[in-house]
């Protein structure tokens, strides 16, 4: 793609583009490519809603809730045995596992173990840096040969899943000290 910044955000473009050999371009217009742009995020977004009705622990967020959640939510794919969050290190995101799975364990004396069950589409992790304002507990792994995983960043997760520490308290995800 060559001036989708210009068309986005009505600036001028900021390059020239030189063929060095011969080529067939295709244009489109500002209006043409932010409709095509519009529906391919509302889409998503509709998408990433309909999935969030399936988490179990979300049941207790509004619609509206939901819905800013959807919007913020953004995809990420894993290879097996990619490290997702490692211990130790800043939580800035949430994670909410779309499809495949994923393993928790943690280092011991320089041993990886294993601390809990693989959690799989509908489960989430990374909760507990951001609600407590801590560093990671844990590593996470890809642990199915691949894994999405929908993320929200930190200042949307305590806006918007607020109102569910609570819950995640009362289901000992969240350090009670």
């Amino acid at each position: 793609f060559v001036g989708e910044l210009a068309l986005l955000y009505n600036a001028p473009r900021s390059a020239t583009i030189q063929a060095t050999t011969e080529v067939i371009t295709w244009s489109l217009d500002r209006t043409t490519f932010k409709t095509i742009m519009e529906k391919s995020a509302k889409g998503s977004n509709d998408k990433n809603r309909a999935f969030l009705d399936q988490v179990p622990i979300l049941e207790s967020l509004s619609d509206m809730e939901k819905m800013q959640l959807a919007d913020a939510l953004k995809s990420t794919t894993y290879a097996a045995g990619d490290v997702i969050i490692k211990e130790g290190d800043d939580g800035a995101e949430f994670f909410i596992v779309e499809a495949g799975e994923v393993v928790c364990t943690k280092t011991k004396e320089g041993v990886e173990t294993e601390v809990s069950a693989l959690l799989g589409t509908g489960s989430y992790f990374g909760e507990l840096a951001l609600l407590n304002d801590d560093k990671r507990q844990a590593n996470v792994k890809a642990a199915s040969e691949t894994v999405t995983c929908l993320t929200v960043d930190r200042a949307t997760f305590k806006r918007v899943l607020g109102p569910l520490e609570n819950i995640m308290k009362d289901t000992k995800y969240v350090d009670k000290a």
